[in-house]
């Protein structure tokens, strides 16, 4: 029989992750601003101010991220550009988008840990396809779904080459990934606990 240690080694790396955000992410998963996201009477107004809120979480946390390496995680890092990009075309100037309020409550992110905060952001792009089908039936043709969306299988590739690379390169950081991971997800749960600015209703 294994003792406690031996099958800790043995653990793959996703699953110690899984294992350690599991009670985060279906914390997130119920929370008010995902929940809301299925309502039948949700708005593009209510939409707009999302966007802003993710991009005001997203943007200073790429930030962060590469100023530890400047190349890491390029597909997740596009999460800002796609942010800006929807909150433009529905209708959102660049003076809007750079007056939105900015998280500072950011996770510390070492270099070891950066597949921890990999982890979360590819994470998270893979059940968008269950939220855009739910905005589009509700807000229509109108809404922008570059952030949620994913119909050319960018962030699906992203998170097959991000798996093999994990079990390849993180087992000697399996401690700060995980507590990475940890560390965004409290952070982003506190920055949607927090009141919208109405400065910030788009």
């Amino acid at each position: 029989m294994l003792n406690h240690s031996s099958a800790m080694a043995e653990r793959s790396v996703i699953e110690a992750l899984r294992s350690a955000t599991r009670p985060l992410h279906a914390n997130l998963g119920s929370s008010s601003a995902m929940s809301r996201l299925f309502a039948s009477d949700y708005t593009t107004s209510e939409y707009r101010v999302h966007l802003g809120r993710l991009l005001g979480f997203f943007e200073p946390l790429e930030t962060v991220v590469s100023s530890q390496d400047s190349t890491a995680c390029a597909s997740a890092i596009q999460r800002s550009c796609d942010l800006r990009a929807d909150l433009r075309i529905m209708g959102a100037t660049v003076r809007d988008i750079d007056a939105l309020e900015r998280c500072q409550a950011l996770p510390s992110i070492s270099r070891a840990g950066l597949r921890g905060y990999t982890y979360v952001i590819l994470g998270s792009t893979l059940g968008a396809k269950v939220i855009v089908k739910q905005l589009r039936a509700v807000l229509g043709p109108d809404a922008s779904f570059l952030f949620y969306g994913d119909e050319d299988g960018r962030y699906q590739a992203a998170w097959e080459a991000f798996r093999l690379d994990l079990e390849e390169n993180g087992k000697d950081d399996v401690e700060a990934i995980c507590a990475t991971a940890v560390g965004v997800f409290d952070s982003y749960a506190a920055w949607f606990s927090d009141p919208v600015p109405v400065k910030e209703v788009l």
